[in-house]
């Protein structure tokens, strides 16, 4: 009986030791969840109120113009196409990226190809996405448009080296601030939403003769997501640099133009006119209405919030012409805008203040350089669009790019 109860002792001490444990690992382990979901919250708190910890380097953006440029004239289906696309691959390679080449073919484009490489983020299945197009066109501009002459040729570097080379240039800074919060904090970085960035291949229209419209490498992109997949965002980079604080130069000045400066023109899903797109079909919702309103207040926010940038000469404006990629995503409903330089109107248009180098021989870089006043006239333009650029990624990595702009601000 003795050694009965002492068995039935030392069992109910094994048991309660075994219970105490049991117990004091779960403190242990909600303890350090809790103190885990603390320090996230801390974290977030602590991003809320930081800018961005780097900003992008314009010297190295405009050095992979210059490249993009040397290759020569990057017409669709053309050794140099080819081997600007392969440069893009590499690049984004060389950062850390798998890259998804998304290849198609149309009537005219045998080998066209689409680069995007993809940071995700918490939620997989909204995506921002930033893009510009690296093929080039060139044909007659004035009288009659669209007419390859012989010897028509352009080096691309205005229209669309700059936004290329500025897409491979965020996806460096995002790796970097990822890198930065491994190696300083211990922690793992990832925006709210996926992050694409994109090279588009077939922007250009091939011209009067063409049976072919435009915009075959974001249309690709477009009509191919996933199911489930929204875009929360497109970012259409074309055609800017010669803008905002680079000074409109005396060749405008004698032909006529009283202004001061080129402008950044971020073209965007309408506000108030929606003709162009509904012309063309679309059905305007209000929730297409909401998003787009709640877009051009972040894009004012940003840039003259946050950044201070001149309202008269970095504006925001209702896209009424849908003249590059963001057309088609603004046409099935996305939110997008379009950053381009310059002035308002387009060459064809006949303003006086517009000197677009665009679709001719003269688009090349010691051009763009003469019209911003120089190789730092235009890293300065450059800057501009970059910077706001990175302070809309660090809104999303802070995770107010889904708010509005008052909540968002600290």
């Amino acid at each position: 009986m003795q050694a009965m109860s002492a068995r039935k002792v030392t069992s109910i001490l094994i048991t309660g030791i075994v219970v105490l444990a049991g117990f004091l690992a779960a403190v242990v382990f909600l303890s350090t969840n809790w103190l885990d979901s603390m320090e996230d919250q801390l974290l977030e708190e602590e991003l809320k109120e930081i800018p961005p910890p780097t900003w992008p380097i314009p010297s190295v953006v405009v050095n992979d113009i210059e490249t993009l440029a040397d290759f020569g004239y990057r017409k669709i289906d053309t050794v140099a196409h080819a081997n600007a696309g392969d440069f893009i691959q590499f690049r984004f390679e060389d950062l850390g990226y798998e890259v998804e080449v998304q290849n198609f073919t149309t009537e005219l484009c045998e080998d066209c190809r689409n680069y995007v490489a993809t940071i995700e983020g918490e939620n997989p299945d909204s995506w921002i996405v930033v893009g510009g197009h690296y093929d080039a066109i060139c044909y007659s501009q004035q009288i009659i448009i669209g007419i390859e002459y012989p010897g028509c040729t352009s080096q691309g570097a205005y229209d669309d080296a700059t936004g290329v080379a500025s897409v491979l240039e965020l996806a460096r800074l995002m790796k970097e601030w990822q890198q930065l919060a491994w190696d300083e904090l211990d922690i793992e970085l990832k925006p709210k939403h996926t992050w694409k960035f994109a090279a588009w291949d077939y922007e250009e229209w091939q011209g009067s003769g063409s049976p072919e419209g435009a915009g075959y490498g974001s249309e690709t992109f477009v009509t191919t997501l996933p199911d489930g997949v929204e875009i929360a965002t497109y970012i259409n980079l074309d055609m800017y640099g010669l803008n905002w604080p680079v000074e409109t130069q005396l060749a405008s000045q004698l032909s006529g133009c009283d202004e001061d400066y080129f402008h950044l023109y971020l073209f965007t899903s309408p506000v108030d006119d929606w003709s162009y797109y509904e012309d063309r079909g679309l059905n305007v919702t209000d929730e297409m209405r909401e998003q787009a309103t709640l877009l051009q207040e972040r894009l004012g926010f940003v840039l003259h919030e946050e950044l201070q940038y001149p309202s008269e000469w970095v504006v925001v404006l209702d896209d009424t012409k849908g003249n590059s990629d963001h057309y088609n995503f603004i046409s099935r409903g996305w939110p997008a805008t379009w950053f381009r330089g310059m002035h308002e109107y387009l060459q064809e248009e006949d303003d006086t203040c517009e000197q677009s180098p665009k679709h001719a021989p003269t688009d090349r870089v010691d051009v763009v350089y003469s019209l911003a006043g120089g190789r730092s006239g235009f890293e300065a333009g450059m800057q501009t669009g970059l910077d706001a650029l990175a302070s809309l990624m660090w809104m999303d990595v802070q995770g107010s790019w889904d708010l509005t702009p008052t909540d968002a601000a600290p």
